[in-house]
């Protein structure tokens, strides 16, 4: 656990191995940040610090027998509370407060662990915020979120905030790769989601696979100012986006090949693309084209998103799109000098 939290947030670890050292850990924290940036892994390892027998220098020692059982989620003084279905319910916070009036089942300590806090009902939050306005000295609280804002104040107030930085990339897409996840693929997800659970998802849709090669044939037919580039948009791309996610999927998809095109135009190295898979092909189209018409087609491509998200019909913002991105690269270099 200590090994993954070092590499996902190795600043907040040595900031909390302080604290635990200090016996100066607060009653209450509000973790916010993305998914897979190490909430949940560092509000458990802080939980089996708390009830570890063995602690060294007040951390975990992670081989006990309360060690493990918080890090396989089955300590009974480790309550953890999820969305049930799209919310977290007031029963479910009733249920905790339930627990935690009681003494500890083994022994005077007990921590919870809420995830998606944000999804909290008005009624789940009023009726958390009593409890933290309460706090026995012997309840340790971790919530955890994507979305501090959508929190109600009195709760963001009683909290002590800690912010988890977005992962750099390259760390991001070694997690994925220790899922299983090919080196080209996760390259793609990263690039596409900058999260590690969006891009796990991602990862098993099995349309995903066919949509990111109908956007790469498209993109040949692009490239080639091939009149194939506008029939395709109703032939086959359109087949498989079907409505307003997917049409910003498939823009999202085209517009990181063109930045990948951007980026080995200025020298950058295959493992900082998106579509790594590709460079050769990349390389080979950048060879005839300019920094401008890169620059130009890339513009046309955040112009069309932009339509997309003021409802233009789907299928005229891909066509207008094919004719355009076809004038743009169609330009001999001669004339852009």
């Amino acid at each position: 656990m200590n090994e993954k939290i070092e590499r996902l947030q190795p600043r907040l670890l040595k900031q909390f191995q302080h604290i635990l050292e200090q016996h100066k850990l607060a009653h209450a924290y509000l973790f916010e940040g993305a998914r897979g940036t190490g909430k949940k892994e560092i509000a458990l390892w802080l939980a089996a610090s708390l009830l570890c027998v063995n602690k060294q220098d007040g951390k975990a020692c992670r081989k006990c027998v309360n060690c493990v059982r918080v890090f396989e989620h089955q300590h009974p003084d480790v309550m953890e509370v999820a969305p049930d279905g799209l919310s977290i319910k007031v029963e479910q916070v009733r249920d905790l407060k339930a627990e935690f009036v009681k003494s500890g089942v083994e022994s005077d300590q007990k921590i919870f662990i809420i995830e998606d806090a944000e999804k909290m009902t008005a009624g789940a939050a009023n009726s958390l915020l009593k409890f933290l306005e309460e706090p026995d000295g012997k309840v340790t609280a971790f919530l955890l979120t994507t979305a501090k804002q959508r929190l109600l104040p009195t709760i963001l107030s009683r909290c002590q905030l800690v912010h988890f930085s977005p992962l750099p990339k390259p760390i991001l897409i070694q997690e994925l790769e220790d899922k299983g996840i090919s080196q080209n693929q996760a390259a793609l997800l990263v690039h596409l989601t900058n999260d590690i659970e969006k891009a796990a998802a991602l990862s098993e849709d099995e349309t995903f696979a066919i949509q990111r090669e109908l956007i790469w044939k498209w993109f040949k037919w692009l490239t080639k100012q091939d009149d194939e580039a506008f029939i395709f948009v109703q032939t086959d791309l359109l087949q498989y986006f079907k409505e307003r996610e997917q049409y910003k999927l498939a823009l999202s998809l085209l517009l990181l090949l063109y930045r990948d095109a951007l980026k080995l135009f200025y020298g950058q190295q295959a493992d900082e693309l998106a579509f790594p898979r590709y460079e050769q092909e990349l390389r080979q189209f950048i060879a005839q084209k300019s920094s401008k018409q890169l620059t130009e087609a890339i513009e046309e491509i955040l112009l069309s998103q932009k339509k997309l998200e003021s409802n233009v019909n789907a299928q005229g913002v891909f066509e207008q799109l094919a004719i355009r991105l076809m004038q743009k690269l169609s330009k001999p270099l001669s004339s852009l000098t």
